[in-house]
């Protein structure tokens, strides 16, 4: 008999949860898919981890978010809010799940809970995000949540084997 996965639970970032955040970004990052930054160019210790987590609970236009199912965690999700006076309407979106955990709706619940608060937050007007324009399940899961293409990137990225990647940039407003 298989056991049923614990319910997902998302939910502030806290302090004591940085390990685990780091963790979890370290090994999404050791994939070398899905973001432009190699893990061994990850500089963030646990101290930088900690100080995310504070200064984006601290923004009026930030918030970071961990996805729990019982005591794994299996998501995050940051939305960097813009510090100029022109710009503090604005929250640049990053969203990360566990390579296990994909294709369970970790990352709809963490973008629809973030919507929840955008929409709520009197600052902000609008999330965006920069996303490899071959990623087609997040690309997918963006605009199932209202996000359009306002651009795209040819060529922006330079892979070892002298490839390259394009990346949409993609926002929705709030």
């Amino acid at each position: 008999m298989t056991q049923a996965p614990a319910p997902l639970r998302v939910v502030p970032a806290r302090l004591e949860d940085a390990p685990a955040l780091l963790a979890l970004r370290k090994a999404v990052l050791a994939e070398g898919r899905w973001f432009a930054t190699h893990v061994d160019e990850h500089s963030g210790g646990l101290d930088q981890a900690r100080a995310t987590i504070h200064a984006l609970g601290q923004q009026p236009n930030g918030l970071m978010l961990a996805a729990w199912e019982g005591d794994d965690l299996v998501g995050l999700l940051a939305v960097h809010g813009e510090r100029l006076a022109r710009m503090r309407h604005l929250g640049r979106l990053e969203m990360m799940v566990a390579a296990p955990f994909r294709g369970r709706g970790i990352g709809g619940a963490m973008l629809a809970s973030c919507l929840r608060w955008a929409e709520a937050n009197p600052m902000l007007r609008k999330i965006s995000l920069a996303v490899f324009a071959d990623n087609d399940r997040a690309v997918a899961l963006y605009q199932s949540h209202g996000f359009v293409q306002e651009g795209r990137r040819e060529g922006e990225y330079l892979l070892e084997d002298g490839s390259v990647r394009a990346d949409l940039l993609m926002a929705r407003e709030v």
